[in-house]
């Protein structure tokens, strides 16, 4: 049985003709005629009633109209969403994202792709840093949203899609949460919580390198890897902590975000969109388009 074999099955149905259907079919009669026979015979049952006047299905031949019209129906479906695919209108993108990336443009760039490119899948997940690029290396994720900085991306592409200052975290009541700013000198003798130093080394021996020019020694009381975690512990008085500006978002009500005299070069809070190197994938390349539309590289957002 052949593919054109059911579509002149089809047209001889619908137009009860041998004559009309090859005309429909842009081709002679016997050869269609033949083409018909031939198929019953496939089939070993008669699928029309002939006469010289009429050609009539037989109950055979419309239960078989049926399943002709869905045959052709699920090719010709299969048949675009390979094509959408090749298009890069169709398909699954697995992301990666750490989860203050919900305190940046993220989201909303997410609900843009997904308005724009119905057809692709996102499987969104909220992972740590260092587990999504592991990931990412094996093929289990086709991007993700990490912290900058932390990690040696030599084999992989990315881009910048938010950067922002550290701020300072204490709580509302806090002796310099009266001041209009503060600097490395105030936080003498402070205890402050710090992100794990083995997570963010570079972050973390630039503020202490800062704090050592200054003749300042704070307190490190606790480490926390996550900025929610951070601010948890600030709002429960444990101590003060740097933070990314864009933080203030979903700061804890009893927690004050306040400006923090930096150097010249402040250590910036920083969000990488990353993939695999030489990923040609147009559902990726369009995700991209969408983030890089959504990218701030300076500002109000970071890490």
């Amino acid at each position: 049985m052949e593919l054109r074999q059911l579509r002149y099955f089809i047209a001889v149905a619908e137009e009860k003709h041998f004559g009309r259907a090859a005309d429909r079919l842009h081709m002679a009669q016997p050869p269609l005629s033949q083409q018909i026979k031939k198929l019953e015979e496939d089939l070993g049952v008669m699928l029309f009633n002939r006469t010289k006047r009429s050609v009539k299905l037989t109950r055979e031949g419309l239960q078989f109209l049926t399943v002709a019209r869905n045959t052709l129906d699920t090719l010709n479906s299969g048949t675009e969403q390979i094509r959408m695919m090749a298009r890069g209108e169709i398909g699954k993108l697995r992301i990666g994202f750490i989860n203050s990336a919900s305190q940046s443009n993220f989201p909303d760039a997410v609900a843009e792709f997904r308005k724009k490119h119905p057809s692709i899948t996102l499987d969104i997940q909220d992972i740590h840093s260092d587990k999504s690029l592991a990931l990412l290396r094996v093929d289990e994720l086709d991007a993700c949203i990490v912290q900058g900085g932390t990690a040696d991306f030599r084999d992989l592409e990315w881009m910048t899609f938010m950067l922002d200052p550290y701020v300072l975290a204490l709580r509302e009541d806090h002796k310099l949460a009266k001041c209009s700013h503060v600097g490395f000198a105030a936080l003498h003798s402070e205890t402050l919580i710090m992100p794990p130093r083995e997570c963010y080394p570079e972050t973390w021996t630039a503020i202490m390198h800062m704090f050592e020019e200054r003749g300042a020694t704070p307190s490190i009381v606790q480490e926390a890897d996550t900025h929610q975690t951070r601010l948890a512990l600030v709002a429960a008085g444990m101590g003060v902590s740097f933070v990314p500006l864009r933080m203030e978002q979903s700061c804890p009500r009893s927690v004050k975000m306040m400006p923090f005299r930096w150097p010249q070069d402040p250590p910036m809070s920083e969000l990488r969109l990353v993939w695999r190197r030489g990923d040609d994938s147009l559902a990726l390349s369009l995700f991209i388009e969408v983030m890089k539309r959504f990218a701030h590289s300076e500002g109000s957002c970071g890490l």
